[in-house]
């Protein structure tokens, strides 16, 4: 019955049906709490019903009971990272590292430095993997982003045509789907939609997925072929319509491109599959604030708190979108 039970809840995940897949591996778990892998698998699950704390608490689970596995320390870490556990997050990811030698743990620590605004920290450590690693350009890629924070822009561009020169030279040797996308995502980074878009339908050509369609819903966007990146957008959704988790990463997305009333789709689209959800709520009312609609914004924006009050938590502890949130505490204080 067990081993019916985790297969059965490992296929659900696996046709993304997250929340039957959470019910079942509970049940499993009742009987096997001691399966490290199975509390992984269902932190997986929480995770991409972005119940992050539930996710936390299940890949503590895997960690206590193998704590020198280094795929458990990392998970464990990524879940930390997600709910702003940072210092805490980068010791484990050192005891993965040092465990396991695995670069992409190394990396991770210089993620959590530049989170906690250890920015010369954070430089001296990839500056360090790229002397080792040359040919990698996801080390350039940090690089980039710790040098626009250190105010160092020439050293940015630098660093960011390096990758560049880097991804071409791999999208030429290998030219699988991720890399293409990958490819594309530094294009987009450049500014140069129209080859991003040429690239991201390359990796399309190879593997059909949400992500892609959203991605070159962006890239139509900034080259202002709005209504056929809107297009994009409802081919990505199409794809899985209840994945919470995607939904609130394109409206999102929308936000950032300006387009409110689409973003406000996709969050409501969200809160049906989860109404008790406050960073979805405060999503709606940034983009109302951003359309001028304070009286709207505020209620929204009150939604968005006792949402997170249901867990008894600090609400500013249970939104993670400070940009948003501190814009809507400046104007809509009393």
């Amino acid at each position: 019955m067990s081993v019916a039970l985790l297969t059965n809840a490992q296929e659900k995940a696996a046709s993304r049906e997250y929340e039957a897949a959470e019910n079942l591996f509970r049940e499993y778990l009742k009987e096997n709490e001691t399966d490290a892998s199975a509390w992984a698998d269902l932190g997986y699950v929480l995770l991409k019903q972005q119940k992050l704390y539930e996710s936390g608490d299940a890949y503590a689970a895997a960690y206590d009971l193998e704590p020198e596995n280094p795929k458990y320390i990392s998970l464990l870490g990524n879940a930390l990272a997600e709910l702003h556990q940072f210092e805490e997050a980068k010791l484990l990811f050192e005891k993965a590292s040092d465990i396991s030698g695995n670069q992409r743990c190394h990396i991770r620590v210089g993620d959590m430095l530049g989170k906690m605004g250890k920015y010369d920290e954070a430089l001296v450590l990839y500056s360090l993997l790229a002397a080792d690693n040359p040919e990698n350009p996801t080390i350039q890629h940090r690089m980039v982003k710790v040098y626009e924070a250190l105010g160092r822009p020439g050293d940015a561009a630098a660093a960011l045509a390096r990758e560049m020169e880097l991804r071409e030279k791999i999208v030429q040797s290998n030219p699988s789907a991720k890399e293409w996308r990958m490819y594309a995502d530094t294009k987009a980074r450049l500014s140069l939609w129209a080859e991003a878009e040429d690239a991201f339908r390359k990796s399309l050509e190879l593997e059909e997925t949400a992500e892609i369609h959203l991605r070159i819903g962006a890239v139509l966007v900034m080259q202002n072929k709005t209504e056929e990146g809107l297009l994009e957008f409802e081919k990505a959704a199409e794809f899985d319509p209840e994945d919470f988790a995607f939904l609130m990463m394109q409206a999102d997305v929308l936000t950032r491109l300006e387009l409110f009333e689409e973003s406000i789709h996709y969050y409501s689209k969200a809160l049906e599959l989860r109404s008790v959800h406050a960073d979805a709520w405060a999503g709606i009312a940034y983009d109302l604030l951003k359309m001028g609609q304070l009286e709207e914004a505020k209620a929204f924006f009150e939604m968005a708190k006792a949402s997170s009050s249901v867990r008894e938590l600090p609400w500013a502890d249970k939104l993670h979108k400070s940009e948003k949130t501190n814009a809507l505490d400046a104007a809509l204080k009393e």
